[in-house]
């Protein structure tokens, strides 16, 4: 699994007599960067055409990995809800036999 956010960028060379210079369709690329954040800064790298398919499938795994994280945690937050509402019922009940009991 590789963390982070893929893009596909073309690029102007620079070279002023390059057709890229003058044409935006003939940019160079598109060249594939992952884009991830360490001990708070941002870091942009570029990956070369041969590890292209292997980190795209790295990140497709991370994606997989988040999704059913997400699933997990919202099954554990309706598990966490139906059992405050419980508790709350059960407080509420408590809290009416003890007042009947006292008149």
């Amino acid at each position: 699994m590789v963390q982070g956010s893929l893009s596909e960028l073309t690029r102007q060379c620079g070279d002023p007599s390059c057709a890229c210079a003058h044409d935006p369709a003939r940019r160079h690329g598109p060249h594939l960067y992952l884009k991830f954040s360490a001990r708070g800064k941002t870091h942009s790298v570029y990956v070369p055409p041969q590890q292209a398919q292997p980190i795209k499938g790295a990140h497709r795994a991370w994606l997989q990995f988040q999704e059913l994280g997400a699933e997990i945690s919202a099954d554990n937050r309706g598990q966490f809800l139906r059992a405050l509402k419980r508790e709350k019922q059960q407080a509420k009940a408590t809290k009416g036999r003890a007042r009947s009991k006292a008149k």
